[in-house]
This record gives structure tokens, sequence and C-alpha cells, in this order.
């Protein structure tokens, strides 16, 4: 397992973080990350893929595991506001160049959309 400093292990520990992308490669390993400083994980993402890194470490047993789509406004900021977060880390994203490519679409309203959509739960920008 990571070794963390006792600083980085103090700062975490109870804090609530919510994170989106908890199913991707990434978020995986950020929710197991998490989980070993001890805070209270609430991830929102699409349903892992079969064989993926978060179902291989058991990735719902160390999360509050929500299925949801960034795109959807209404039901990000519904699961943000339902966990009450200290801490917001948004990691999900449409990441590889084939897929952007093929739906560009899909792409720009996650990556880009996803984000304001974050933004929007935290009163930055008006809706």
């Amino acid at each position: 397992m990571i070794k963390a400093s006792a600083a980085n292990k103090d700062f975490y520990k109870g804090k609530r973080v919510f994170v989106t992308g908890h199913t991707g490669f990434k978020g995986a390993w950020l929710v197991q990350v998490l989980d070993h400083l001890g805070a209270c994980v609430r991830g929102y993402a699409l349903e892992p893929v079969c064989g993926c890194l978060f179902t291989k470490i058991g990735g719902e047993r160390l999360v509050e595991h929500v299925t949801g789509d960034v795109r959807d406004k209404d039901a990000l900021i519904a699961a943000v506001k339902s966990f009450a977060p200290e801490i917001i880390l948004h990691l999900a994203a449409v990441v590889t160049v084939q897929d952007c490519h093929n739906d560009p679409y899909r792409a720009f309203s996650t990556n880009v959309m996803g984000t304001v959509n974050i933004q929007k739960r935290r009163g930055n920008v008006r809706a």
C-alpha cells in the first residue's frame, strides 16, 4: 500500500470527499488512497467497466458508489448536496483521444459541461 505522510493522514482523516470519475483508472487509485487516509468518500461515476481496476480492488467496499453522469446537472447536484462534502475532486472525463475523435459531442459535454455542473453546485456559475 502507499505510504502517506502524517500531515496527509491528518488532513484527510474523517473528511467527506466527493469524487467524480471514481470508477476510472485514476479514480480507483484515488479512492484507495483516500480510504487508506481515513476519508469518508462518495463516488459519482458511470458504472464500472467489467474487469476494470475499480472492480479488481473491490472499490465498492471503499466508497459509497453513486451511479450517474456528470452531464446530468440535477442528479449531480443532488448527489453532492445530499453528501455535503468538504472536498470535491473532479476526475470524470472522456480521456482517450480516439474516444474524443469518435464522439466529440460526448467528449465536450462530459469534459466541459461536467466541470460547469460541478461549479454550479459551488455557486460559481449562474444557472
